[in-house]
């Protein structure tokens, strides 16, 4: 696949050309700056989410049938308002949603409250004189309203009973939403975004409609499975699925370009973690849905690592194409009327600008479609910040590791327990993220050798499946002088998830399996103090000698065959009458824990056990994240950039080409303790800290490259030079370290 260009390079582009119109006399003699008055009419052809940053999604909150209230004072001079109150440079507003549209429609009906009045409309006169592009919301699935009038369309489950709320993609659903689209492409809005593009996200998820299984037999020439079968029947039936949900996307796409070709529409996004097969969805297929790939990032769902591991995912899903990230304003879910602090929302837009996302903030109007103007204002504050630093955003990065995803590890080994595989993902971003090692995503469909070697290093995190092609091509890449650190029970798998005789990667890694001890998650490593006076004295780096670590999760005890091993792994006690029978101390050597083994030009190094999924597990250590740091310096000893920083700090390193500058962004998260709201039954409920103030930190930049000078570009903020190392002392939430080649 063609790699796509960035929002930046198109801006880029524009702007030459603006300068050559200007060098060639295409203007009146005289201007000012002819190049900035020649580019303003090219910037303002490029696509709206191509150049703008940030932006705000305005919705209601619910929908009621009955109550006159409901959205009565919604009014579109109010949310334009708001809009430019919080700096937004472009917005997002519901105009179909579960019950109802927002404006003069035919093909559904329209929210009671509004009095007849046409909020689009409004919304669109107002946002035109402000030059503010307008995109329209339009949900599809949990349309309850259709649901209700069309039977005929619903999901079905195996058993052939409705899925409430989700309609079948292969059903007159379509034709539908392209009457909706019809009606509102009669505005000029500047796009479509479509929300709900899944068959669910737990079981019962469809669909196994008459229309269904017919083009199933159609495509196939044989009957869709009855249930959930994990074999070939089931293959194919995820294929199906995956196809039909992009089908309907494309079908949609194509019909509102022939209509409108200059409108954008983009599709919410489910492939990335930790969703698994059951929205039917894969990472790189339906990341090329629409014009740009968004997804909802939401650290109160998933954690503050999301917005950094979804914005790299995202990219490495679409390389070269534009991403988005979404957030929330509120502190729990979407329809809270909480506000989240500044310096909390600050942190994750920036997180997601510095890994070259653009970024969306979702409200919920009140109930009545007023709006909360301290929520705005907090947005208007970050938004602020990010458009000062416009310059520093959209660069192309300079990983270190491409941390490898597996959709059929995904959906094949991780089966109904998706963490299984998706745990060492995680923990192997978690783990890199502290380690200040910046890092990219490889998605395994269409894997190129060439997309691997954008990468120094190829993390491959008890990757289960991998298949003859993708083994061929690692060889390939390691030979070349790539190098590979793989984990767990990678290539122990067939590409149907079970359980095979022979590594997949057994001659890369060059060891022999002897046992794999998968029944069992309380297991061990130690490295041994007599490693400090040799070769292997760099994994005792933040590691303590002859200390058991343990790395909950399984292990695959391996003998070397042509790779070096080095310390050793453990197994625990068993016995049946102990009630701790299943997290025991360790009791007795398996193997070693690392095996190192040169391959022609490249280094593959093997961890036979998830040291990756434990630093995200229950029993986390920081020895965890020390050892893989360890291995990732040996494997590349001289990166462009070395940073030392605390650990809330994460690293972003971009290099700005046109400029001649290499940039390094720092994202510091800091937060009180946060509070278990939980007790003995319930178990541990723990939400996200709230980040209310940063917090002042020093940080050390080692440049293994030449450069002129360097500066800070937050105000507060200091830089030392000394030689290569640059030392730096701030308070920024987000700072950006500039240095000159």
């Amino acid at each position: 696949m063609q790699r796509e260009v960035t929002r930046r390079q198109v801006l880029k582009r524009a702007l030459a050309g603006a300068a050559a119109l200007g060098a060639l006399g295409h203007a009146p003699a005289g201007e000012g700056n002819l190049v900035a008055k020649v580019a303003e009419p090219v910037a303002a052809a490029i696509p709206w989410y191509r150049r703008l940053l940030v932006g705000i999604e305005v919705g209601p909150t619910g929908a009621n049938r009955q109550d006159p209230a409901f959205m009565a004072r919604a009014t579109g001079k109010d949310i334009v308002d708001h809009l430019r109150l919080a700096r937004a440079e472009y917005g997002v507003v519901f105009m179909k949603d579960m019950e109802f549209a927002y404006y003069h429609s035919k093909a559904a009906r329209q929210c009671p409250g509004l009095g007849g009045r046409d909020l689009l409309r409004e919304c669109l006169d107002e946002a035109k004189k402000h030059g503010l592009p307008i995109v329209a919301y339009c949900q599809v699935q949990y349309d309850t309203s259709t649901w209700n009038a069309h039977p005929e369309w619903r999901m079905k489950d195996h058993e052939g009973k409705d899925i409430g709320g989700r309609l079948c993609f292969n059903s007159g659903y379509l034709e539908y939403i392209k009457e909706v689209a019809a009606e509102m492409m009669a505005y000029e809005i500047a796009g479509f975004h479509i929300d709900m593009l899944d068959f669910g996200f737990s079981l019962p998820c469809g669909c196994f409609c008459d229309t269904c299984r017919s083009e199933f037999r159609k495509r196939f020439g044989s009957d869709m499975p009855k249930g959930i079968t994990w074999d070939e029947a089931w293959d194919r039936l995820l294929r199906f699925r995956c196809d039909s949900n992009t089908r309907f996307c494309r079908e949609l796409q194509a019909f509102i370009r022939s209509r409108r070709p200059e409108i954008s529409v983009d599709f919410n996004y489910h492939g990335y973690p930790p969703f698994s097969w059951h929205p039917g969805q894969l990472p790189v297929q339906h990341a090329a849905n629409g014009d740009f790939v968004t997804a909802e990032g939401l650290p109160w769902v998933f954690g503050h690592n999301n917005p950094s591991l979804l914005a790299l995912f995202m990219a490495g899903a679409r390389p070269g194409g534009p991403v988005q990230g979404v957030t929330s304003r509120s502190v729990f879910d979407y329809h809270d009327f909480t506000v989240r602090p500044t310096a909390e929302m600050t942190w994750e837009v920036l997180t997601y600008l510095a890994h070259g996302a653009q970024c969306t903030i979702v409200d919920k109007a009140n109930y009545d479609g007023t709006l909360d103007r301290v929520a705005y204002q907090r947005m208007g504050e970050v938004f602020a910040e990010a458009q000062a630093k416009r310059e520093y955003l959209g660069h192309r990065a300079l990983p270190e590791v491409g941390l490898f995803f597996s959709s059929r590890s995904r959906d094949w080994y991780g089966r109904e327990n998706p963490a299984k595989y998706m745990a060492p993902f995680w923990g192997a971003h978690r783990a890199l993220v502290q380690a200040h090692l910046p890092m990219g995503v490889i998605c395994d469909e269409g894997l190129t050798l060439a997309r691997l070697g954008e990468f120094p290093i190829v993390y491959l995190a008890s990757t289960a499946i991998v298949s003859d092609k993708e083994a061929a091509m690692f060889d390939e890449y390691v030979a070349g002088g790539g190098n590979l650190l793989v984990t767990g029970v990678s290539g122990l798998y067939d590409r149907m998830g079970r359980l095979q005789a022979n590594n997949t990667l057994a001659k890369l890694l060059g060891v022999e399996v002897v046992k794999c001890h998968l029944d069992h998650s309380d297991n061990y490593v130690r490295l041994p103090g007599t490693l400090a006076g040799g070769e292997g004295a760099f994994l005792l780096a933040g590691v303590p000698a002859d200390w058991p670590i343990l790395t909950w999760g399984p292990v695959v005890a391996c003998k070397a065959a042509g790779a070096q091993g080095l310390g050793e792994l453990l197994v625990a006690h068993r016995t049946p009458d102990n009630p701790w029978s299943w997290r025991m101390s360790p009791k007795e050597v398996v193997g070693p824990a690392v095996f190192f083994h040169r391959c022609g030009k490249g280094t593959v190094i093997y961890v036979p056990c998830t040291v990756d999924a434990a630093f995200v597990g229950d029993y986390r250590v920081p020895e965890h994240r020390n050892l893989i740091a360890n291995l990732v310096r040996r494997l590349n000893p001289s990166p462009p950039v070395v940073v030392e920083a605390p650990r809330h700090v994460e690293i972003v390193v971009t290099r700005d080409a046109a400029r001649q500058r290499t940039l390094v962004h720092l994202l510091g998260f800091s937060a009180p303790a946060t509070f278990a709201a939980g007790n003995f039954t319930e178990g541990r409920r723990v939400l996200p800290p709230q980040m209310e103030e940063p917090i002042a930190y020093s940080a050390r930049i080692r440049m293994n490259r030449p450069f002129s000078k360097v500066r800070a570009v937050g105000p507060a903020s200091t830089v030392a030079r000394d030689g290569n190392v640059v030392r730096l002392q701030t308070a920024a939430i987000h700072e950006v370290v500039v240095l000159d080649e």
